[in-house]
């Protein structure tokens, strides 16, 4: 797996980016054009360099594999905006937060100390 790479997560392998030293797990829905230019931003500014060791995994909630992430956090359901980014330090909740370009997220990371 290269540095530039989301990657894409399900119930099963969700811990890979919650359990990072320093994760970034973006929600998102298959049929979402917000979502994709998201991810291509976030690309982007890995291929630069930019975002550090931050890993950063996808989970698309309309896929079969996320019903119990789905479950397991039921405030989802007030989330009126995709893509929607929880940012983790070891596996502790640090910040959240609607977004669809890249550099905020990066802006978000830097906040938290990740970067």
């Amino acid at each position: 797996m290269s540095a530039a790479s989301v990657l894409y997560v399900d119930d099963d392998t969700v811990d890979r980016v919650i359990g990072a030293r320093h994760g970034a797990l973006v929600l998102a829905k298959a049929d979402c054009d917000n979502c994709a230019a998201y991810e291509a931003q976030i690309r982007r500014l890995q291929e630069e360099g930019q975002l550090g060791d931050l890993v950063v995994g996808k989970i698309v909630l309309t896929q079969p594999g996320s019903r119990g992430f789905k479950r397991a956090n039921p405030w989802l359901s007030e989330v009126d905006f995709l893509p929607y980014t929880l940012l983790y330090a070891s596996g502790e909740k640090v910040d959240e937060f609607a977004a669809s370009r890249g550099t905020y997220l990066l802006e978000r990371a830097v906040d938290v100390g990740f970067i």
